[in-house]
């Protein structure tokens, strides 16, 4: 799936509207939504610093050409159009363009036998000059520029181990900084988060140059989420979600006022994906049209975005600013209270307990710390088994070099979420989380790894008995063994909104 940036403008006399839906049948697609404007065929629009001019990608004869166009349309004038893919436009404040630029004829075997370094990289056009910024086996997208124009911000796959130049949402990505003055190498500001929430996607940097936005997929059930932190904190204790838990949401592009994005998001109910608005200091958002990837105009007063391979603008106004909060899913906020615990099993062993101190709803959030000694070879251990009448594997933390954490319901329909491998010879804690509408694995006391359910995981109300220590071999054990309820100490949250303002 691509994610491209898109404009409307609004249509202010009926002579504009019969324009409108005479492009859109000269660019053969439906009649534009009310209040938009058809410009030209593409996607992933981006104005220029001046706002007359609109860069944009098309997809032709399976190749990405890059070209501009005016805001009220006209004749296209071709950056990039072959050989090659280009994609992904973001003007610099000097009227050059950054976009993502490759042409890879090699098969994924010759690339390995050859050791080559041809991937996808950024590229500055520039006074009628391509000058090349990245190189390498990988592939750098989605650049956003500062305002200054000394900095762009990207997603990268270089140096990761599932590194590859063909793009996928899920890959493992990071976010790398590039020096457009002095060039040289990036600079990687954030690693994959690891687990299955691996995905980085289109970071953005306020005009102030004090905060960074991005796409962020949180599990591979496609729950994408806009995350943010300041500049400087890009550990991941620093992150914040951004946008409501209820919305798909990705591509985040930012008023030139600093005080709203704008962003692809989906809610269940909405008849496709739509251009949202977000106030990012009270949570409040609004829904203006179906489409993918907006940005704002310079002066704040038209917002791109496309549809069905058009390009459409239309105005951003005061009617258009965010006003709805939307429900939100929160942590459980309860100090951790352990329930029960048990200590130094080497090998499997059950217990049966208080099945009533172990009824937990869809809302209740409880966790399973487990200390273990593992010895690092393959071979599976189930750490801990939560045996419920629900399903026999209603909870379980199971470790095979990679660790997860499992939930299941009485249909059987599951849930994982998993951490990287870990190594042998020390102590290990595997905290696991089962949270309203989501699970968090953490190792070690790390951010921990989330997935999201596409349905509701439904509540474990009858437990039967704990399995503990299920596969051990020689030599390991299970050292402790806690279940509880409310967010355990040992585990970081994630920041909250209001932090991204001190």
């Amino acid at each position: 799936m691509r994610h491209n940036t898109k404009n409307d403008v609004k249509c202010e006399s009926r002579a504009a509207v019969l324009f409108c839906a005479g492009m859109a049948v000269l660019l053969g697609c439906a009649v534009p939504q009310q209040g938009e404007r058809a410009v030209t065929k593409g996607e992933n629009p981006a104005f220029s610093p001046d706002g007359k001019r609109i860069a944009f990608q098309r997809l032709d004869d399976d190749v990405f050409k890059l070209g501009i166009v005016g805001v009220k349309g006209g004749a296209e004038e071709w950056i990039e159009a072959g050989p090659g893919n280009a994609a992904y436009p973001e003007w610099t404040p000097s009227g050059g363009l950054v976009y993502m630029y490759g042409h890879d004829t090699e098969t994924a075997y010759e690339a390995w036998r050859g050791n080559s370094k041809n991937g996808y990289g950024l590229r500055l056009y520039e006074n009628g000059q391509r000058r090349d910024l990245t190189t390498g086996r990988c592939r750098d997208f989605t650049p956003s520029v500062s305002s200054d124009g000394k900095k762009a911000y990207f997603v990268t796959t270089r140096g990761v181990s599932s590194e590859s130049t063909v793009y996928s949402k899920a890959a493992t990505t990071r976010i790398a900084e590039l020096d457009l003055a002095a060039g040289g190498e990036p600079h990687i500001l954030m690693e994959s988060p690891g687990g299955n929430n691996t995905g980085f996607v289109q970071p953005a940097i306020s005009p102030d140059g004090k905060m960074l936005v991005w796409g962020h997929l949180e599990s591979f059930f496609d729950a994408w989420r806009i995350y943010g932190t300041r500049i400087g904190r890009f550990d991941r204790v620093e992150w914040c979600p951004v946008s409501p838990r209820c919305l798909s949401a990705l591509a985040p592009r930012w008023h030139p006022d600093g005080g709203i994005i704008c962003f692809t998001g989906f809610k269940k109910g909405d008849p496709g994906w739509g251009v949202w608005v977000e106030d990012i200091a009270t949570g409040k958002v609004k829904r203006l049209a179906t489409g993918e990837n907006p940005c704002f105009s310079p002066d704040g007063k038209a917002i791109a975005y496309n549809r069905d391979g058009v390009v459409y603008v239309r105005p951003f106004g005061r009617d258009d600013l965010p006003s709805e909060i939307l429900p939100e899913v929160r942590d459980d906020d309860d100090d951790e209270m352990v329930l029960w615990a048990k200590e130094n099993i080497s090998k499997e062993t059950s217990f049966k307990t208080d099945s009533s101190r172990f009824a937990f709803g869809d809302k209740t959030t409880f966790f399973v710390r487990v200390k273990v000694r593992l010895d690092g070879t393959a071979g599976l251990r189930q750490l801990f088994i939560g045996d419920y009448a629900e399903h026999e594997y209603g909870v379980q933390i199971f470790a095979n070099r990679d660790v997860w954490l499992s939930t299941r319901d009485h249909t059987g329909r599951y849930l994982d979420v998993k951490q990287a491998r870990y190594k042998e010879g020390r102590e290990y804690t595997f905290t696991g989380i089962r949270a309203a509408g989501r699970l968090l694995l953490s190792v070690d006391g790390s951010v921990p790894a989330v997935a999201v359910p596409r349905a509701k995981v439904l509540s474990l109300d009858h437990l039967r008995r704990f399995v503990v220590g299920r596969g051990l071999k020689s030599g390991e054990s299970v050292v402790k063994v806690e279940v509880g309820t409310g967010w355990p100490t040992d585990v970081p949250k994630f920041k909250k909104r209001e932090d991204l303002f001190k």
